[in-house]
């Protein structure tokens, strides 16, 4: 075995404690063991700072056991551990014994956008003058692209006033689980992550942006959404607030 195979094998036995020790017979068993509980100590730490808000919903033992289930079916693939945790939400959401908290896979949503948008790179937003470039009869062919740091969720449940509410010390949690769904517009602003909501029609047409639809069908997926949706405003909105960073045909 080279040098470079032993090294990944080194790395592949750290993340799975399951993997036969045969393949890497040169691996000692106790220092793999302080390896690995280093490993999961690191992603558990991991996993507490990039979804502070579930972590106090839900506590601290709860949120490490939670977290200790993810990583074993969700070992790192990368050395930024910016990076890792993206599917904790979709995790919660099966996870069975989070069933009575239906909010909180929504909220680690929430939580991962917010992430990301403050990581996000750098990039120059366009205004609405930019439209003029493109003949009008083929708006409807045109791909808006927000900034990297832009995102939109629609959730059945007041994920974003959950997550405001502990913005505010103290935690003032006075939020009603059965009212009307939320949809949610995240982005920065000097350097600031803004976290606002918004009416299910702008979050979808942002998320169809986001998804790489063109504006026609955009359109028509955010008058689906919310029937009243006034698209001048909407598409004025996100230029105003520089939310887009460019136009192609």
């Amino acid at each position: 075995m080279n040098w470079s195979d032993w090294q990944a094998e080194l790395l592949e036995q750290i993340a799975d404690p399951a993997r036969a020790v045969e393949a890497a017979p040169a691996l000692n068993p106790a220092g793999l063991a302080v390896y690995r509980n280093n490993y999961r100590v690191g992603l558990i730490d991991t996993l507490a700072f990039i979804y502070p808000v579930c972590r106090q919903l839900v506590g601290e033992d709860f949120f490490t056991g939670l977290a200790r289930a993810f990583i074993g079916g969700h070992p790192s693939h990368s050395g930024n551990l910016h990076l890792y945790g993206a599917g904790f939400g979709d995790f919660i959401a099966g996870f069975e014994h989070a069933r009575e908290l239906p909010y909180l896979a929504d909220v680690a949503r929430l939580e991962w956008r917010v992430h990301r948008a403050y990581y996000a790179a750098d990039a120059a937003p366009v205004d609405s003058a930019a439209l003029a470039a493109f003949p009008q009869q083929r708006w409807g062919e045109l791909r808006l692209r927000p900034l990297p740091d832009v995102a939109a969720l629609l959730s059945r449940w007041p994920a974003a006033s959950i997550w405001l509410a502990h913005q505010r010390q103290p935690v003032e949690l006075d939020v009603d689980l059965h009212r009307q769904p939320e949809a949610t517009l995240v982005y920065r602003l000097q350097g600031r992550v803004q976290v606002e909501i918004v009416g299910p029609g702008l979050a979808t047409l942002l998320q169809a942006f986001l998804d790489g639809a063109m504006l026609e069908s955009a359109v028509e997926q955010a008058l689906a959404a919310e029937a009243d949706f006034d698209l001048q405003a909407g598409l004025l909105r996100l230029f105003q607030q520089g939310l887009i960073q460019d136009l192609t045909l």
